[in-house]
């Protein structure tokens, strides 16, 4: 009755967050962006140009970080693909998409850290791969002097400075609270986090691990002296393949013996697979996350999302807290 208890809890719990969040919407609709005759390379930078009400014609982004807005921006603009794809495995890719389309303008990411999974990938080196194309404009937007700086020059480019400027205001503000709340002895708790896939078509959960000294680490846990499990649960055998590995049957689950289980991507498919987990080890029901209830669907964060960065890291902190 206890692991059906908190499986229920946390289903219910993820249904209202989603029924909040369309009632949100509803109330409020969106805007639709003013679409441009340009291509943009960069997830920092199209970040900012959709908050700015701009979006490309045609763009090369991370779309697997964006979890929730990748089936909108695939609707809304032609995804040529990661900056990896078309800089390594097609770079072709993004000068005959211009050609084909009569595109001029193109305009670039400079950051210092594009990737932690793909160190070698930066969208500039995509200026060297246009030369081709007839009449190519190519400006580049610099985030590595702060986002500050690269916020104001993407809002410089498209023509709404002003807007720019109330952006980075409202970013700092929501930082700066961000900052004042951080504990200082930190909440010491053990986290795992879990990565959820569901598919429809088999209707099978898939899940994967998120290894230590990725993403979650760096912008989350570190900052709330937090511990990433993870590695109680790797085995020598297991591939790491952007900073995940599979684990379907969450074996080592007990080992690791987390305070707190976060479910990132598809949350019923982690669900599934802790409730999978427990059938088969009742005993699993004494791990404290589990014990507890202390399971939650989090948004990922990936350095893509920059301006939801403080809401994010809010909603990851309110979780956290012992």
């Amino acid at each position: 009755m206890k692991k059906i208890r908190i499986f229920v809890i946390t289903t219910c719990l993820s249904c209202m967050a989603m029924l909040m969040a369309f009632s949100v919407a509803s109330a409020t609709p969106a805007k639709a962006p003013e679409r441009i005759k340009a291509v943009m390379v960069g997830d920092r930078l199209v970040d900012v140009s959709l908050k700015l009400g701009i979006i490309p014609e045609g763009m090369a982004v991370r779309l697997s970080m964006w979890f929730d807005k990748a089936q909108g921006l695939s609707l809304a603009s032609q995804i040529l693909g990661c900056p990896n794809y078309v800089t390594k495995k097609h770079p072709e890719a993004i000068a005959s998409f211009m050609k084909e389309r009569g595109i001029t303008r193109l305009i670039l990411e400079k950051s210092n850290k594009f990737c932690l999974y793909k160190k070698n990938v930066s969208p500039v080196n995509v200026a060297d791969l246009v030369k081709g194309v007839p009449g190519v404009t190519i400006e580049y937007v610099d985030f590595t002097k702060g986002m500050e700086t690269g916020i104001s020059q993407v809002a410089k480019l498209l023509g709404k400075e002003k807007q720019g400027r109330k952006i980075f205001a409202d970013y700092q503000a929501a930082m700066k609270k961000i900052k004042a709340r951080l504990p200082k002895a930190g909440y010491g708790r053990r986290v795992l986090i879990l990565n959820g896939n569901f598919s429809t078509a088999t209707n099978k959960a898939f899940v994967r691990i998120e290894a230590a000294g990725g993403y979650s680490d760096q912008y989350i846990l570190t900052p709330l002296g937090c511990t990433n499990v993870a590695g109680d649960m790797l085995t020598d055998t297991m591939k790491i393949s952007k900073g995940h590995a599979a684990a379907s049957r969450l074996k080592g689950l007990e080992k690791a013996n987390p305070d707190v289980i976060v479910a990132t991507g598809n949350g019923f498919a982690v669900q599934k697979a802790l409730h999978d987990a427990m059938k088969k080890n009742p005993a699993l029901a004494d791990i404290p996350a589990i014990k507890n209830g202390d399971i939650y669907n989090l948004p990922f964060y990936g350095d893509s999302s920059i301006l939801e960065y403080p809401q994010i890291f809010k909603q990851w902190q309110v979780a956290l807290t012992p």
